[in-house]
């Protein structure tokens, strides 16, 4: 089920002939919460497996699998970067820059350092 809340984001793209309002900030990651239910594991698991589906026919085969649980599934592009994501309950979808991303893996680099420095 989805429950849509409707926000706009400016792109930045404007046909021609008319004005586009320009925001200076760079948006790095749209994420999107695609499920909720509430806890149970084998419906939220089946929707990921049903979404990682169609998403491969569409986009063909994906750049990396991060299994687990917080299981991931990414589609590299040039700049950007398509992930779906189950954690718990829920199933997201995301897009993000590359360069977010490279910070984020950073940052879990040097937590799992200062964790086994502990």
């Amino acid at each position: 089920m989805i429950r849509p809340r409707w926000d706009l984001l400016d792109t930045g793209f404007a046909r021609n002939g008319r004005a586009a309002f320009r925001n200076e900030e760079m948006v790095e990651r749209v994420r999107l919460r695609l499920t909720d239910y509430a806890g149970q594991w084998t419906q939220s698991l089946d929707a990921f497996v049903r979404m990682a589906a169609a998403l491969r026919t569409s986009l063909g085969e994906p750049t990396d699998r991060r299994p687990g649980t917080d299981a991931a599934i990414h589609w590299a592009g040039a700049d950007t970067t398509l992930l779906l994501g189950h954690s718990g309950s829920a199933v997201y979808l995301e897009l993000a820059t590359n360069n977010r991303l490279a910070l984020d893996e950073e940052l879990r680099q040097m937590d799992e350092h200062e964790e086994g420095l502990l």
